[in-house]
């Protein structure tokens, strides 16, 4: 079997058990993943339009703009108005950003235990590998 080929198979392999542990921790806060990544998204990155979100996430925007009404629902996140009367920005309310801190604090011995005993240049060199892939994607 080619190197490529056992690269991704071996990706797939610990994606799925790694989002499934991530959705057993967000029923707790009756979120999925979909709605996380949004939230770690503008946790990271301040404010954002859906249309940003929705490139930046690869997701449709009609998903996004699903996920950001719920989100907003549930008093994670502020909306105002943008420049442009049809853009609207997103932000983290002080809800979203208390659940989003609580869950990254949780999150940490999760992902800690999964790459125990990885030496961090492997850890390094892996994101590196990863982030690489993902721009000869884009590209």
């Amino acid at each position: 079997m080619h190197i490529e080929h056992q690269f991704f198979r071996s990706y797939v392999k610990l994606y799925r058990p790694v989002v499934n542990q991530l959705n057993k921790l967000l029923l707790h806060y009756d979120l999925y993943n979909a709605q996380w990544t949004i939230l770690s998204l503008l946790s990271r990155k301040g404010e954002m339009t859906s249309a940003e979100i929705a490139e930046e996430q690869m997701m449709e925007k009609p998903s996004v703009t699903k996920v950001v009404k719920r989100l907003h629902e549930m008093g994670y996140l502020d909306v105002t108005q943008g420049q442009d009367k049809r853009e609207k920005l997103l932000k983290l309310s002080i809800d979203g950003q208390k659940i989003t801190k609580e869950i990254q604090e949780k999150l940490l011995p999760v992902y800690e235990q999964i790459l125990a005993d990885i030496p961090e240049k492997d850890i390094h060199a892996a994101k590196q590998v990863l982030d690489h892939a993902y721009n000869n994607l884009n590209n």
